[in-house]
């Protein structure tokens, strides 16, 4: 199977798996919306200030709610950080379950719930590695670049050197996370599919993932254009409806809700058409 084919396939298998997971995303949202809401109701719910927002962006009616409630926003922040934990956890939990799924004959609800707890404390131990292999390939890119970036402007008769800089390295930075959120997935996969341990699993994800690069890079590749073509979808719709009046703010939520479950449908597709070779004897 080509690696489109792959995505949209292990995609349809996952289609109830995606909309449980939508759902438990969904209710945390609401409970932080709530939280926002409560606070913004309190603040600045009866100011016709709001109405100027319905048009776009204001940058000076934001500034003025930050001067004058900033107050109650600051107690909202400490709460977000919480909620984002929290937020981090459920989805270590989820992306277990859908992994789990993918490993086994069949997408169940039961291996889903089953994956999700059996192997979270693994998952959490690889999302800590992984988080801080991430900073350390952010800090070989980003700081040395930082460091020279002012030498570069001054010592050079245009900006085009620097500019040029700046996005190669952030391509290089955003390959380098691709390769590790690949290696990542495909360690979880052995883990799950051995019930082993961390470090031999992630080991093993790592040989795996070099010797089929190419179909690893090509399958990203397809996700990563389907990502964005989603997004490109979105932005067309908003710029065409807008959410500058009650129904438009309703049609474009019901838009975004359909976009997040694609989001995750996606998601799930990814880990089927790399679960899938991994499972077989050739693989």
């Amino acid at each position: 199977m080509t690696p489109l084919s792959s995505l949209f396939s292990g995609a349809y298998r996952h289609r109830r798996i995606a909309g449980i997971v939508y759902l438990i995303q969904f209710a945390l949202a609401v409970t932080l919306g709530m939280q926002v809401h409560g606070v913004l109701e309190a603040s600045i719910g009866h100011s016709l200030e709001l109405n100027r927002l319905l048009t776009g962006y204001d940058h000076t009616v934001m500034t003025d709610f930050l001067k004058v409630h900033g107050a109650s926003i600051t107690p909202l922040i400490g709460q977000l950080r919480w909620l984002l934990l929290v937020w981090l956890l459920f989805a270590i939990f989820l992306h277990g379950g859908m992994l789990n799924g993918a490993v086994k004959e069949k997408v169940t609800v039961g291996n889903f719930w089953i994956g999700g707890s059996r192997f979270f404390l693994r998952f959490f131990g690889i999302s800590v590695i992984f988080l801080g292999i991430a900073l350390i390939w952010a800090a070989l890119i980003w700081a040395p670049l930082l460091g020279n970036l002012q030498s570069m402007l001054t010592n050079n008769y245009t900006e085009t050197y620097a500019v040029w800089t700046v996005v190669a390295s952030f391509v290089l930075f955003m390959l380098g996370l691709a390769c590790l959120y690949l290696w990542s997935i495909a360690g979880r996969i052995h883990l799950i599919q051995f019930d082993g341990k961390v470090w031999p699993s992630l080991r093993a994800g790592l040989r795996w993932t070099f010797r089929n690069k190419g179909y690893m890079g090509s399958l990203f590749l397809v996700f990563a254009l389907c990502q964005m073509l989603l997004i490109l979808i979105y932005w067309t719709l908003d710029a065409w409806m807008g959410m500058r009046s009650v129904a438009g703010i309703a049609c474009m939520f019901a838009v975004q809700q359909i976009f997040v479950y694609l989001r995750i449908l996606f998601q799930a597709g990814l880990y089927q058409a790399i679960a899938t070779p991994m499972l077989t004897p050739a693989a």
